[in-house]
């Protein structure tokens, strides 16, 4: 069933991509909507599939809730005001469930440390060095790099996992990776200097990919460590 959620996630992606082309706001909204929705009616899918074991699956599902309200509250946005921040802030705490459900298949260890530390600091270099217009944003996209960047290393540390979980591990390091390289390539279009209105669109292929994998992984019925 979440395949049929999955495919219809990417039907919805390619429309929306199609009506940016024509600058519909009201059709970008809803049908960046729709394919939010679906990623997380395909996380809920992975929830009643784990009856037996939903500590995790229960708080990515909140995670896909979270980006949901992100993507809608983004959409609304007109001038990155309020709803902008309200956005992010939603993205952040999906970040953080998704991070807590990661940790709950694979403890927290000193090289996770390093590793957040070490993407952190790239990532603040980007923000300081790249050409960007914040418009009195930084702080708030200094504390969410800090968040990515503790999720995606996470994701990435389910390589220890790789030989007792095969695909959930790979669908979830895969998810992490892909949803840095969509936020990264989203600071582009919204803070770069004179970007290309076809970025916004590989965000969208990212970033709807990366959701796609996470609740694919959450349908491989991933276990504890506990």
């Amino acid at each position: 069933m979440y395949l049929i959620f999955e495919g219809l996630m990417c039907a919805f992606v390619a429309g929306l991509i199609a009506v940016f082309q024509n600058d519909s706001a009201l059709w970008i909204i809803l049908l960046k909507t729709a394919a939010s929705l679906c990623f997380v009616l395909a996380g809920f899918c992975g929830y009643i599939r784990n009856k037996g074991k939903r500590t995790i699956s229960q708080t990515m599902l909140m995670a896909f809730i979270c980006s949901m309200a992100g993507d809608v509250l983004l959409a609304l946005d007109a001038d990155q005001g309020i709803l902008f921040v309200l956005g992010v802030a939603s993205f952040a705490a999906a970040h953080v469930l998704f991070s807590l459900s990661f940790c709950r298949v694979s403890a927290v260890t000193k090289k996770d440390i390093a590793g957040t530390i070490a993407l952190f600091a790239a990532l603040l270099c980007l923000l300081l060095l790249g050409n960007f217009d914040f418009q009195g944003l930084l702080p708030v996209l200094t504390g969410y790099a800090a968040v990515i960047s503790f999720m995606t290393v996470k994701a990435l540390s389910l390589w220890r996992c790789r030989r007792e979980r095969k695909h959930a591990a790979a669908l979830t390091m895969l998810g992490g990776t892909l949803f840095l390289l969509s936020d990264i390539v989203l600071l582009f279009w919204l803070f770069g200097i004179g970007v290309p209105k076809e970025v916004q669109s590989v965000n969208w292929v990212l970033y709807y990919l990366a959701q796609g994998c996470l609740a694919a992984a959450v349908n491989q019925k991933i276990r504890s460590h506990e």
